[in-house]
């Protein structure tokens, strides 16, 4: 396969930086992201695994299919967005969304800690 040069300023520009990825090396980027993060699949297991098990069997399937879709409705979307608007994308744009994501996950954390607090206080 033959890598492609973006043009400057065009979509193959990310945070200011010209990217030059050929398709093999973009899927199996996202394929060692998505299978080789423990986080994600512990995550996703004892959460697919305790739902599937509050469910009757009949509703096993439609859960599994609505979550599959879910997901891949999901990703497309956000795939799609970052596509669209990668032009503006510039390094302080990045830094706000990294800050913004980082005090989402701090705040869920506390959450989670003060949880698991209240019957031991």
């Amino acid at each position: 396969m033959h890598r492609r040069q973006p043009s400057a300023g065009g979509p193959g520009e990310i945070g200011g930086q010209a990217t030059a990825l050929s398709v093999r090396k973009t899927i199996s980027s996202a394929c060692v992201v998505t299978w080789f993060n423990p986080q994600a699949i512990i995550d996703g297991t004892m959460m697919l695994g305790a739902f599937r098990a509050a469910l009757p069997p009949a509703e096993s399937a439609p859960f599994i299919t609505g979550v599959t879709a879910a997901s891949f409705l999901w990703f497309t979307a956000v795939t799609l967005i970052i596509s669209t608007f990668s032009t503006r994308f510039t390094p302080a744009v990045l830094k706000t969304i990294n800050r913004i994501c980082g005090l989402v996950i701090i705040f869920y954390g506390g959450k989670l800690l003060l949880n698991f607090m209240q019957p031991i206080i």
